[in-house]
This record gives structure tokens, sequence and C-alpha cells, in this order.
């Protein structure tokens, strides 16, 4: 990517058959959406991430069918570079939360964390557009706007805030000592 350019991000998804996972915005509320939440480094901003269209899925019992992405899917961003980033390897942290579901059950809620590996030139270089399977499917998908930037712990730092141990007898106290 050429910095003081946008460039666009891809993450291929693919689960055992007969799974699925909700929707980004599932119509129940109380489900678990699918959510790609991309780290911007200094001098990266996020334009929009891009999920699929969803299918629906009636599952046996319910009126109203789910939304939900397939087994095989993409999710995306489209991102723009500073042209006040510096030449050389830039990698980008994401991650990918989901609930893989079939017909009768869903399984636990899972985050997966991955990187995007980019290589910076300097501002004006040409770059040719890649125009691959990937990012045709991409281009068909459902436009979203970019979340408001989050925390993001990046590699090797811890992804909590640490508390103080409390212990004064009281069942609530008790549960501040508690630790996954």
């Amino acid at each position: 990517v050429a910095a003081g350019s946008e460039t666009r991000l891809a993450l291929t998804v693919s689960l055992p058959p007969k799974l699925h996972v909700q929707a980004d915005k599932p119509r129940d509320p109380s489900l678990i959406p699918t959510v790609l939440t991309v780290g911007a480094p200094p001098g990266v901003s996020v334009s929009n991430l891009i999920y699929p269209h969803p299918e629906d899925f009636l599952l046996e019992g319910e009126k109203v069918p789910l939304l939900v992405f397939d087994n095989e899917f993409a999710v995306g961003a489209t991102i723009t570079v500073d042209d006040s980033v510096a030449a050389g390897d830039l990698t980008i942290p994401g991650r990918f939360r989901y609930q893989a579901c079939d017909d009768k059950m869903c399984f636990q809620p899972r985050t997966e964390r991955f990187e995007w590996a980019l290589n910076v030139v300097p501002a004006g270089t040409s770059i040719p557009r890649v125009e691959d399977a990937i990012f045709k499917e991409l281009s068909g998908g459902r436009v979203t706007e970019a979340p408001e930037p989050e925390a993001f712990p990046l590699p090797g730092t811890p992804a909590g805030p640490t508390t103080a141990r409390v212990d004064d007898g009281s069942a609530i106290a008790r549960l501040a000592n508690f630790e996954v």
C-alpha cells in the first residue's frame, strides 16, 4: 500500500460443514453477533467494515428465521494509510468474534486474533489493484460504518485491566478475587 492511499483488507472464514454464525446484526438482540475488529495503528484509519449479506435460517420450532452467515464467507475492511506513515512493514492486528451453531445448538463463543501484514511504499507509488476472488466476493458485500476506535491491546500485552485484591470476608469481596 502506498502511504497516503486507501486499501482493502480481507479475512476468509471457513467453518465445518453444516455450521453457521449469527450475522453482524442478528434479528434477535440476545444472540451473539459476528464482529470484525480492526486495530488501526497510528497513521491508519478504518473507513468501513464489509460483511456478506446474511441468509435466513429457519431453526426448528422458531417462527422467525435467524440471520446467519453460512460456513464459508469473507469479511473485510477499507483502511486509509496516512501519508506520514513511513515506508516498510506495517502490522494491523485484528479480532474476529463469533459463535458457531448448527441446527440444534450453539457452541461457546470465540474470539480469534490475527494480523494483516502490509508493506508501505512511499506516497505516489503506483500500486496495481489486486482483483483476487476474495475481493470480488467482498465487493458484493454489505458496507457498514466503522465503529468508534476502541482500546486494542498489542500482541504480548495484557488484554484486561488489573484489579486490586479485596478481602473483607463478604461474598462481593470474594468475587473480586476471582480469576479466569
